[in-house]
């Protein structure tokens, strides 16, 4: 089958419906581990375990989790895609209802900030002369998202955002920082536990001029990818090496909160190397999870960032477990069982270029998830390549594109071998000081494929201060158990404002028409303000 595409703008959100049997509903990536992605919805009636959960990607729609557990809002998935996600990403599931008409909903986020992310970017940065000054930096935002239907109930949410980072609080050796989310439908009440998360929040001293403890809930730079740690950390960073001791538990697989039964303890030595032109660091550690006192994981984990060859960025993380079970009895093994590797190179200002690697092999669950499902579908290796490229020909003209492959599992239609193309071209001087922007969308997977086209013109006010933005989209998608396609029309309104030097306010309208004349509207307002 040809699947080619040209490819025009970076896409930002789109809505799809699909066959007459099951209703889309998007939720929200709450926490991330090194092992499981786990999504907040509504609610998950409809859902059951060994469901694909799918993420709209550049306007393509990709399976991105299996479904391996379920609770009453929340669900805990296993990634079958090379894409890694952030927390507040919008996952869309396949709810099973009676026969009714479809509502998608894709909810617009200006505040997708992932916490496994920035710790990975912290590592690749070169370490800044220690200081024992004060230094405060936070920030407050206000989101409300509404969604608007001639066919069903409208209904509003709101999201509250809170980070701070206080170092050396009145000169001293002792430093805090939090992140805190707190999110709730209007005239909904959920219980405080399913509103607020909190992602970080820990308090530091200093011992000495190199080492330092921390107590609370806290991700260490030099693990990231093992996710939060709730408990106390030890580390000693030195001007070379660097080392260090976890101890404590997991956060809860359900609703992130605190639970004592999920212990952790581990510990870690690096080697970070710093010039003027780039920096290199690698850490290995080894870490032991428990379920109930009982060991539900035991595993060895490298780090590597690398920007030492100029304009050349390095980052890959490996994962070898070092327990099994055989016959019911405990081994010690070494099985490789994630890979990442991602590599970007700038020849010159004008050209960026990138190329990324994952692949997963089965993860066993001893204590936590014991059953056909969960293993069966471990079994199976996730590869996954993605190629991305951006241009900058000439002074207003920019132009890029992302191809995608993951390789199949072959154990159902929605992990066989997916593709996936989108690209973009980008004019910053029309008349009028007008910036368009030309998409185009193209992707294949056993679960549906479709192509996404779309344009936009944007303008700045008063010295960049104001942005106004409009979008038009037309997207079609063919179902595998569905003979009829859908298509739809999306036009968007984009307000932005800077009100003062760090107080941003801004606003989405969303319009959206299919092919059933079904019409449905979205209102995405953000306050935010840092300090």
């Amino acid at each position: 089958m040809k699947y080619i595409l040209v490819l025009l703008a970076i896409g930002i959100s789109v809505s799809v419906f699909g066959q007459k049997n099951t209703e889309q509903i998007t939720g929200n990536v709450s926490y991330i581990s090194t092992q499981n992605v786990y999504v907040q919805f509504v609610n998950t009636n409809g859902i059951l375990v060994g469901d694909t959960l799918y993420y709209i990607q550049n306007n393509k729609i990709l399976p991105v989790l299996v479904v391996s557990n379920i609770s009453s809002i929340s669900c805990v998935g296993k990634s079958i895609s090379a894409i890694r996600l952030s927390l507040n990403n919008q996952i869309v599931a396949n709810k099973r209802v009676e026969e009714k008409p479809i509502e998608i909903v894709v909810q617009k986020s200006a505040e997708a900030i992932s916490v496994n992310d920035k710790a990975v970017i912290e590592a690749t940065k070169q370490v800044k002369t220690n200081s024992s000054k004060e230094r405060f930096d936070g920030r407050l935002s206000l989101s409300s998202y509404s969604n608007i239907s001639t066919n069903y109930t409208s209904n509003q949410r709101f999201r509250y955002n809170f980070s701070l980072n206080a170092e050396h609080i009145s000169d001293s050796k002792l430093s805090f920082e939090t992140y805190l989310a707190f999110t709730h439908k209007l005239g909904e009440w959920k219980g405080l536990s399913n509103s607020l998360k909190v992602y970080n929040l820990a308090a530091k001293y200093d011992i000495g001029k190199t080492a330092s403890v921390s107590i609370g809930r806290k991700i260490n730079n030099n693990m990231a990818n093992i996710g939060a740690v709730d408990g106390l950390q030890f580390e000693n960073i030195g001007r070379k090496f660097s080392y260090g001791a976890i101890v404590g538990t997991r956060p809860d697989t359900y609703n992130y909160s605190l639970n004592p039964n999920l212990v952790q303890f581990g510990a870690f030595v690096g080697y970070n190397y710093h010039k003027e032109n780039g920096s290199l660091q690698t850490s290995l550690g080894v870490f032991n999870q428990m379920n109930r006192f009982k060991t539900d994981r035991r595993f060895l984990y490298l780090q590597h960032s690398n920007t030492l060859i100029k304009n050349v960025d390095l980052f890959c993380s490996f994962e070898v477990d070092l327990y099994a079970l055989k016959d019911s009895l405990p081994k010690s093994t070494i099985d490789l069982t994630s890979t990442y590797v991602s590599l970007r190179y700038r020849p010159w200002k004008q050209l960026s270029i990138s190329l990324s690697y994952d692949a997963r092999k089965n993860i066993y669950y001893y204590e936590t998830f014991k059953n056909l499902i969960d293993s069966t579908l471990d079994k199976a290796t996730r590869q996954g390549f993605r190629f991305q490229t951006t241009i900058r020909p000439f002074k207003y003209l920019s132009l890029g594109g992302t191809a995608g492959y993951r390789l199949p599992t072959n154990l159902r239609a929605d992990t066989l071998a997916s593709m996936n193309a989108n690209g973009f071209i980008n004019y910053s001087n029309l008349p009028f000081q007008l910036s368009t922007t030309l998409t185009a969308t193209s992707f294949k997977s056993g679960y549906t494929n479709g192509s996404v086209y779309g344009i936009s013109l944007s303008r700045d006010f008063a010295d960049g201060k104001f942005n106004l933005e409009g979008q038009y989209r037309m997207a079609n998608f063919n179902y595998s158990n569905s003979l009829l396609p859908t298509k739809q029309n999306i036009a968007e309104l984009s307000i932005s404002w800077r009100v003062a030097k760090k107080l941003m306010v801004s606003a989405d309208f969303e319009a959206t028409l299919d092919n059933e004349q079904n019409k449905d509207g979205r209102v995405f307002i953000n306050i935010s303000q840092r300090f």
